[in-house]
């Protein structure tokens, strides 16, 4: 039952910000939309850009289950923000602390880092290592608002190639696991 709760809550939020602008969206009108009580929404997450960014973990998570390399895993991503473009642009309109691109880059800077501890034993990345994943994960956040917000006329295939060219070679296979 708290899984569906969790999901009807996401899902009443996906509902309205293919609607309207994120600031004009309120826990309340999310808790509405799904049916449950302010308290029970407070239950699940903290606001409103918890659920928009708990969304992205979900994509993210998901695409890494079905992804063999890097260059499938931006293609998803893409893929997804294309099908989804009028909710993921609202959502990358988003500024400050609770931006989405914030989001996207601690989330999968903290990916990288799990990924590759566990792929060594538990040893974490080295300095190098952990300043080119800080340059590449902020490099795939920003690039990604610009391409959803229609700064790069790029086909998901195109945009997943040139990202997934951008990594450097000694850590494209380290980071992903299967």
């Amino acid at each position: 039952m708290p899984e569906r709760t969790k999901r009807d809550i996401v899902a009443g939020f996906n509902r309205l910000i293919a609607r309207a602008e994120i600031e004009k969206i309120t826990t309340r009108m999310i808790a509405a939309e799904a049916e449950v009580s302010k308290a029970t929404f407070y239950r699940y997450f903290r606001d409103k850009y918890d659920v928009l960014n708990y969304n992205y973990k979900q994509l993210l998570d998901e695409a890494l289950g079905r992804c063999d390399n890097y260059r499938d895993l931006f293609y998803e991503l893409y893929s997804f923000a294309r099908n989804e473009w009028t909710s993921f642009r609202r959502a990358f309109y988003t500024t400050g602390v609770n931006s989405l691109e914030n989001f996207v880059y601690s989330y999968s800077k903290s990916v990288v880092e799990q990924i590759t501890a566990q792929n060594r034993g538990g040893k974490p990345l080295t300095p190098e290592e952990n300043m080119q994943a800080d340059v590449l994960c902020y490099g795939i956040s920003y690039m990604y608002k610009k391409w959803t917000l229609g700064q790069y006329p790029l086909e998901p295939d195109a945009a997943a190639d040139a990202l997934y060219a951008l990594m450097p070679e000694s850590l494209k296979d380290l980071w992903f696991t299967n």
